[in-house]
């Protein structure tokens, strides 16, 4: 009941079944057993992926996708390793909590719009966990679309809003755009070791040049960027704010934005024979931790807040994978997915009572909402690193692994990233929830539905971090102690960008407008969105809209020129021909005649007829000799 291949099945199989119920009968996806299906289904799959995890075992399920016999079969399978196990209790667990908070903050859209959105996010569990446990490459890429296709249709659910619509096609777009190069980096590795398969390809891409395969690797980054936001391919993430923010939860915590973090994880036996890609690797990532850390400090919408949070976090996993410490940017992905889920989930909370996203518009909230206030403080703890919160494991991990491996650079850029995390995070905290002003929309705490899920997520929040060791031996790391004082400095660090949070938003001995003056030029630039959006924009309608109006001129003057022309001259060309059809019969007999004497006399005098009487006529029997005949020629 319990062997590997029927829990492998039991993880990956209701969500698409409850997909598949909800979207081909109509009556059941309108509904109220929508809702009930979706959750049961995922249900499930978690308890299966929680046997799995318990049981820890191996192995690989194959099939033939294409039988054939004239060609080799396509095959694709799963396979079941510590990575994709631990990946498989994430991604249902946050799932089922965000389906059954989704009752509670979706309760009043209506039946079928309720049944859209869960067989929407049955699809989006089952991509994300088909793409956790692919042995194939290109199995990967189908799930990874397969995700990609589904936070469209997630980002866009109230599609009659203009604004999400933009960010759903957005956020399409953009990270199509790294998908391209995944794709051509995929057909190039297949092109040189004739497989897909991740077992093969680990075994003979080393053996390739390695300019060759440093370019491979490369491309595939590149569609990892897209996909988890990483600068410059991020400016999509803070705009998918406009879907439901259950779904701005599971996105961030572990699904869509994840993936890319994983699939470096995945692929690291192949990134690690790269040191070049891999020197990229972890300069993007500790680019994008500053960077959307510094974004997070001016935002105004709470969703944005923690958009740009989640953007510095993978960050902060790309960096510790580029140098060399995957299982710890791992640890990150496993602690971060249940705070900043918590996160996005108290945001909800807090949105569903006020209807407001803009924090400015909120405030004293801890006294109308207490639950929602001391869950956002767990996970804004634990996204700060402080002990002994579960973030405070895995950001120490990460920092002291660059102190130490000689990353320093990179180093001191996380290290400050810390201090500006816990100084926006308790910006947010001291506005929201302790501030002067008090909102003036009476709020009121959000149902046991809502608040449940919360303190679950809440409690993981607490205490993910302690099964360090357990986690790292079981994903074969071997996990170093480095008595130094570098392991107290992200605590220290942190501590004080919360000391500063609360100087300048609580007790107010800085004006915030004073510190934006006197850091006017880096202010305006961060107002601006380092005018990321300006340049793609100017792209857009500069480059795009050129490339797009000579295709016009060539498709409109060349192109149609030609056929013009051709049409004009065929035109032209009959209207002479049309006069000699006169309808007149003695005109078509004359016709007639002159064309025989024409043919008479060519064949007259063009082409006289030979004599040919006395001509030989050789037979073809001449010719042909019968076979015995060869033969005795040939003896």
């Amino acid at each position: 009941m319990f062997d590997p291949q029927t829990l492998l099945l039991s993880v990956l199989l209701p969500p698409f079944i409850s997909f598949a119920l909800n979207g081909l009968i109509p009556p059941l996806r309108k509904s109220k057993y929508a809702a009930a299906l979706a959750i049961f289904s995922v249900f499930i799959s978690t308890l299966a992926s929680l046997i799995l995890l318990i049981k820890r075992p191996g192995g690989e399920l194959i099939f033939e996708w294409i039988p054939a016999k004239l060609f080799s079969p396509f095959l694709f399978g799963f396979f079941l390793d510590p990575f994709s196990i631990v990946m498989f209790f994430i991604v249902s667990l946050v799932a089922l909590i965000v389906q059954v908070y989704s009752l509670g903050y979706m309760s009043e859209e209506n039946p079928s719009g309720l049944g859209r959105y869960y067989t929407f996010h049955s699809l989006f569990a089952f991509s994300m966990l088909g793409f956790v446990a692919s042995s194939s490459l290109l199995q990967i890429y189908i799930f990874w679309e397969l995700v990609g296709l589904c936070s469209y249709l997630l980002i866009g659910f109230w599609y009659y809003k203009p604004e999400a619509s933009r960010a759903a096609v957005k956020a399409f777009w953009v990270t199509r755009f790294g998908d391209v190069g995944f794709a051509i980096g995929m057909v190039i590795l297949w092109g040189a070791t004739g497989t897909f398969f991740l077992s093969e390809l680990f075994v003979k891409a080393p053996e390739l040049p390695t300019a060759y395969l440093s370019l491979c690797m490369l491309l595939i980054f590149f569609g990892a960027m897209g996909k988890s936001a990483q600068f410059p391919l991020h400016v999509w993430l803070p705009d998918a704010m406009e879907g439901p923010t259950p779904v701005s939860a599971l996105i961030h915590a572990a699904t869509m934005v994840v993936a890319g973090v994983y699939l470096v994880i995945r692929l690291f036996p192949l990134f690690q024979f790269t040191p070049e890609v891999l020197s990229f690797v972890i300069w993007i990532g500790s680019i994008t931790a500053l960077i959307g850390a510094a974004l997070a400090l001016i935002q105004e919408d709470i969703k944005r807040i923690l958009a740009y949070s989640t953007v510095s976090q993978i960050g902060y996993m790309m960096a510790v994978a580029g140098a060399g410490a995957k299982s710890i940017a791992f640890f990150h992905l496993f602690t971060h997915a249940f705070f900043k889920a918590l996160l996005f989930l108290a945001a909800g909370s807090i949105i569903h009572a006020i209807s407001t996203n803009n924090i400015w518009q909120m405030g004293r909230l801890s006294k109308r909402m207490p639950q929602t206030t001391i869950l956002f403080l767990i996970g804004a703890l634990a996204l700060s690193g402080i002990f002994p919160f579960s973030g405070h494991f895995s950001k120490d991990e990460i920092l002291v692994w660059m102190h130490v491996k000689g990353f320093r650079i990179h180093f001191f850029i996380l290290l400050f990233t810390a201090f500006l995390t816990a100084l926006y995070m308790f910006r947010t905290f001291f506005i929201v929830f302790m501030g002067d002003k008090e909102a003036k929309q009476h709020p009121h705490e959000s149902p046991w539905v809502m608040t449940l899920p919360m303190w679950i997520l809440g409690l993981l929040a607490l205490i993910a971090g302690f099964p360090k060791e357990s986690l790292f031996k079981f994903l074969g790391h071997d996990s170093e102690s480095y008595h130094s004082y570098i392991a107290y400095l992200p605590l220290s660090v942190s501590i004080l960008g919360i000391m500063t949070a609360w100087s300048i938003y609580q007790m107010k001995l800085f004006k915030p407008s004073n510190v934006a003056e006197a850091l006017s030029p880096i202010t305006s630039a961060l107002e601006k969105k380092l005018w990321l959006d300006d340049i793609y924009e100017w792209f857009y309608r500069g480059i795009l809209d050129g490339l797009a109006y000579l295709c016009g001129w060539f498709d409109r003057y060349i192109v149609d020129g030609i056929v013009n022309a051709t049409s004009w001259y065929i035109k032209q060309a009959s209207s002479q021909l049309r006069e000699i059809q006169t309808g007149r019969i003695q005109d078509y007999l004359y016709g007639i005649i002159a064309a025989l004497l024409l043919l008479i006399w060519l064949s007259l005098g063009v082409f006289p007829v030979k004599d040919r009487i006395n001509e030989e006529i050789v037979k073809p029997k001449d010719h042909i000799q019968a076979p015995s005949q060869y033969l005795e020629g040939e003896k």
